[in-house]
């Protein structure tokens, strides 16, 4: 008996099991499905890793600039000096100067140091491009999209840059990431109050990305599957919640607006500001990357009014592309001066999906042409016109002058710390505007000037509410000076040297020597000496 009881209970137990295979045919499928979308959070970190480095390539070398100097001199103030400063300017960089703080203790000062915070920075953000691009487009989509943020000027530019722009473009893209996955997951309440609280931290990174919320309200409206009135409700609950943690940056960015008052002066709105500066740079970009992005946008089109899956994202990264614009432009046009170019770098996730999709539109033709052929082809002509167009911008970026048309302040320093001895005087020249006067070298570069005199300084920025140091003019100054060398530095754009030129010559100095070094004169003076 126990012979046949055996082979029945294993008969039993093989039918058991077939039928169980047979009742749960999908199973394999949802094992194929998990690794699938698991690709890109594999591969996302790895993109963002490697577009990292390359962005950091030559970094350091550029000559720091005056928005750049207000980044670190600000993160090397005393916290409570910090907090001064913030009270009265700058509130609206208050998180991102706070976290550089912390990064200079930790790393020092010096451009490569504080410009790789900004290159992990675009790093996040690329990576947060391949994530939301695999859940909006495809994966192919998402993966070419990652690899772009490399190689887009704008984003290019801002990894080898000591401001925080680059952050607050990946935190506008992670908090999207953040709002898709609680859609997606029909999340709780509490995880929603995450998102709320996500939304105004990174206000303070970047005022303007409050605006978020309205892409990911077009997000919710075009969804392709239905979202239940609940995810509406705490989607909007957890806005109530971000608006009074919003608030106190807003009211103090409104009683600051005088900081950008000089917007006014600049003309930003004009064709080249709007559609080249932003994300392109120069013009020949723009000419290669605007055909391919607008040949994303109407594949995306026809692909939505198809229904097709891959182009739900389709308007909520239009209206993450056109609405900052627009609404800045208007705001500039019909209130006050708000437009800058470099504002709408949070837009960056949605300019690198929209020409990655005209790309592969391109690749996609291309092949349907000439096969195999014919995709060999246009990968090869789209490389050549990139490698002809972008990469020289890339390398100008990363030249020693790059910034702000030419700021020299490393170069200035590095002159006068080659021939000044100590006991020497160093004077500035005080008419140039903050961003540019040539006192920003002797703060960015303080090696260079040790054991110099500084008869100008009245009040030390630190000890101020301010951005920058309080100088007397060297007119001022001149008769009291008891070194026999005084070393001066004027900006070469302004005509204001000559009045400093003529009070230490009135005051028993000769000129000896002049450096131009590119925008900063470099001038050495000895007492009682015949010219």
């Amino acid at each position: 008996m126990a012979g046949p009881v055996s082979r029945l209970t294993e008969n039993l137990s093989r039918d058991r099991r077939h039928m169980a295979i047979l009742e749960r045919p999908a199973q394999a499928s949802p094992s194929r499905a998990a690794v699938k979308p698991s690709r890109p959070r594999v591969i996302a970190p790895w993109i963002g890793i490697g577009v990292a480095l390359v962005t950091y390539l030559g970094a350091g070398i550029p000559s720091y600039w005056g928005d750049e100097g207000a980044s670190v001199m600000s993160a090397q103030r005393p916290w409570s000096s910090l907090a001064a400063e913030l009270s009265t300017v700058d509130a609206v960089h208050g998180m991102y100067y706070a976290l550089l703080h912390l990064w200079i203790d930790a790393f020092g000062a010096t451009e490569w140091s504080t410009r790789a915070l900004s290159t992990i920075g675009i790093g996040f953000l690329a990576a947060g491009v391949v994530v939301l691009g695999r859940r909006w487009f495809d994966r192919r989509t998402a993966i070419l999209a990652g690899l772009l943020i490399a190689v887009v000027p704008r984003a290019s530019l801002l990894a080898a840059e000591t401001r925080g722009y680059s952050i607050a473009a990946a935190a506008a893209v992670w908090v999207t990431i953040l709002f898709v996955r609680l859609v997606d997951r029909d999340a709780r309440r509490r995880a929603w109050i995450g998102y709320g609280i996500a939304v105004a931290v990174s206000g303070t990174f970047f005022l303007y990305l409050l605006m978020m919320p309205v892409v990911h309200f077009v997000a919710l409206r075009t969804r392709r599957e239905r979202t239940s009135a609940r995810v509406v409700r705490r989607w909007l609950t957890s806005l109530a919640i971000a608006a009074p943690l919003a608030l106190p940056i807003v009211v103090v960015s409104q009683f600051q607006k005088g900081q950008i008052a000089f917007l006014a002066h600049r003309s930003y709105v004009t064709p080249a500001g709007v559609v080249v500066t932003p994300w392109f740079g120069h013009l020949q970009v723009a000419l290669v990357m605007w055909p391919l992005l607008i040949l994303g946008v109407l594949v995306l089109a026809r692909g939505s009014k198809r229904g097709e899956r891959r182009a739900e994202g389709f308007l909520p990264v239009l209206t993450w592309l056109l609405l900052p614009a627009f609404a800045l432009i208007l705001f500039d046009l019909l209130v006050s001066p708000v437009y800058n170019p470099r504002y709408l770098s949070f837009s960056l996730p949605a300019v690198a999906l929209l020409i990655s999709t005209g790309v592969w539109a391109v690749l996609d033709a291309a092949r349907r042409i000439g096969a195999r052929k014919g995709m060999a082809v246009a990968v090869i002509v789209l490389t050549a016109v990139a490698a002809a167009t972008v990469v020289p911008e890339f390398v100008r970026q990363r030249t020693p002058f790059a910034k702000d048309g030419g700021a020299d302040f490393r170069a200035a320093a590095a002159e006068v710390g080659a021939h000044a001895r100590p006991g020497d005087t160093v004077l500035f020249g005080t008419t140039s505007r903050n961003s540019r006067a040539p006192r920003l070298a002797y703060r960015l570069y303080p090696g260079d000037f040790a054991g110099l005199r500084d008869p100008q300084l009245i009040a030390a920025y630190d000890r101020t509410n301010g951005l920058w140091d309080r100088l007397a003019t060297v007119s001022d100054v001149a008769h009291g000076l008891s070194s026999d060398t005084v070393w001066l530095l004027e900006s070469g754009s302004t005509g204001s040297s000559k009045a400093d030129l003529a009070a230490l010559q009135a005051a028993g100095f000769t000129r000896t020597s002049h450096t131009h070094i590119h925008r900063t004169v470099v001038y050495e003076f000895q007492k009682g000496m015949q010219s």
